[in-house]
């Protein structure tokens, strides 16, 4: 029988676009100040290519439980894709793949069950708790491809048709490296949109060699 963990996140009527938790933007805004404090985007070239609201917070303390624009996530990642990840979308999936080393960084893996055989419980509860939790407006349903299989699985998100594709490349990144802890062979992670309304993520054992990541 397929396996199956679904939570869904919290609607919020005062926004007409869904929002991503400050713990999900903190790091870009960080990295987007950095740029421009090293000189490889002028004020003029950032006014440009960002609104009003965004520019306001890259002056802004991020507050780790607050809520923010996507719309400015969008642009804020849209921005460094193509000043420091020369328009690869390799990059994006890295920045994924580096925040949930920082969220392992916590400690909150240590809550979660260490078992090789239960890597993929462990993903689905991870991903159904926390992909609500950082992105409102979104359902996360867990499940396993085959009940022969603890490595083959599918992550099914209802999301806002406005939801940036950026962010979904992310998720892939965020997805793929819990999938490879505690793993004696890769794991890969595709992503597609299956319709405005729906993001599809699947893991499966991969060949690909960690050489295929992105690099500064």
């Amino acid at each position: 029988m397929e396996g199956r963990l679904k939570v869904q996140g919290q609607r919020s009527e005062s926004r007409s676009m869904a929002g991503i938790k400050g713990t999900a933007i903190e790091s870009l805004v960080a990295d987007v100040n950095r740029v421009v404090q090293e000189g490889r985007i002028r004020p003029d070239e950032l006014e440009a290519c960002l609104q009003q609201e965004d520019l306001a917070i890259l002056g802004q303390k991020i507050l780790a439980a607050l809520w923010y624009p996507m719309g400015t996530y969008e642009r804020l990642t849209q921005l460094l894709l193509r000043v420091e990840g020369r328009s690869e979308m390799e990059y994006v999936i890295e920045r994924g793949r580096s925040a949930a080393a920082r969220l392992r960084d916590t400690g909150i893996y240590g809550q979660l069950a260490r078992n090789r055989n239960e890597l993929g419980d462990r993903i689905g509860r991870i991903m159904v708790t926390l992909g609500p939790a950082m992105y409102q407006d979104t359902q996360w349903d867990f499940h396993y491809e085959s009940s022969a299989s603890t490595t083959d699985f599918r992550i099914e998100v209802r999301v806002p048709p406005e939801f940036p594709d950026l962010a979904r490349y992310a998720a892939q990144g965020f997805i793929e490296y819990l999938s490879n802890l505690d793993r004696d062979f890769p794991i890969g992670v595709s992503s597609e949109r299956a319709s405005p309304r729906l993001l599809v993520f699947r893991a499966a054992p991969s060949r690909l060699s960690q050489a295929k990541r992105w690099r500064r």
